[in-house]
């Protein structure tokens, strides 16, 4: 009846394209749950940050060495 060389069983889990569809599926979403669950609780600070932190504390550094004169 059904003359196509594709056949519907072959997406089902026991299938083969089905199998490989779910293994790179679950490697996908564990990938993903690393990145959102582990990784987001780093603390990375972007360059510009640092860069922010390090020029506040210059000021900071200034303004204090202004109160307190040497000599």
């Amino acid at each position: 009846m059904n003359n196509t060389p594709f056949d519907i069983s072959y997406l089902s889990p026991t299938g083969l394209i089905g199998f490989w569809v779910l293994l790179i599926g679950f490697i996908f979403t564990g990938i993903m749950f690393y990145f959102v669950f582990f990784r987001l609780n780093e603390d990375d600070n972007s360059y510009k940050d640092r860069k922010r932190k390090s020029l506040e504390e210059e000021n900071q550094k200034q303004r204090i060495a202004r109160l307190y004169p040497k000599g």
